[in-house]
């Protein structure tokens, strides 16, 4: 004889409680989840600048020439963008150009700061270089052909996005970061709340 199965769903209070509990874990999750995207984006736009650092000393080494990384303001499209470029010190464009005369240059590579993130929050990232003596940082940074400084001062760049948050440095949850060059050439990028006395390989 064969006995008849009992099926059986979830109750509305069941569902309820399932709801309740995702509900709960969605909202702890999102916070972090935001954090996370705004140290992405932040740890991407170091990586631009890095780049564009590291490309204007290995082409002042293979060109054995005087070569300048540009923060500007300048859009990267203008004509004749190596010779017409503003520095600025605080500029989220960059420039890679090369000496090719007497005060006149040739452009080696752009960047757009807000390539690659069409969001109107690209904006929000904030970019500012400075200098150490005997350098006077204006905007831009110079390699000779060894690939030392121009200038045989330090340099470094700070980027932050204020908007999403303070920096950890301050007390905040953004994990800012900074890219420093030395007077002979070498570039690293850093967070600067790391603790070099920890042993963190991200300090500055």
């Amino acid at each position: 004889m064969l006995s008849t199965l009992t099926q059986r769903g979830f109750t509305i209070v069941e569902l309820l409680v399932g709801l309740t509990l995702l509900a709960v874990l969605l909202g702890l999750g999102v916070p972090a989840m935001g954090t996370y995207l705004q140290n992405s984006k932040l740890a991407s736009a170091a990586g631009s600048y890095l780049t564009g650092l590291q490309t204007a000393r290995t082409e002042a080494i293979r060109r054995n020439v005087r070569t300048e990384f540009v923060m500007t303001d300048t859009p990267v499209d203008t004509g004749n963008i190596a010779n017409v470029v503003a520095p600025a010190i605080s500029g989220r464009n960059w420039v890679v150009r090369a000496a090719s005369g007497p005060a006149a240059f040739l452009a080696v590579e752009t960047k757009s700061g807000a390539e690659g993130d069409g969001s109107a929050a690209a904006a929000a990232i904030q970019v500012t270089g400075s200098a150490s003596a005997p350098a006077v940082f204006d905007g831009r940074i110079p390699f000779n052909g060894f690939g030392r400084t121009a200038d045989d001062a330090p340099y470094s760049i700070d980027i932050s996005n204020p908007a999403a948050g303070t920096c950890v440095l301050a007390g905040g949850k953004i994990r800012c970061r900074r890219i420093v060059v030395s007077p002979g050439g070498q570039i690293a990028a850093c967070d600067p709340a790391a603790a070099a006395s920890a042993g963190d390989s991200r300090a500055c």
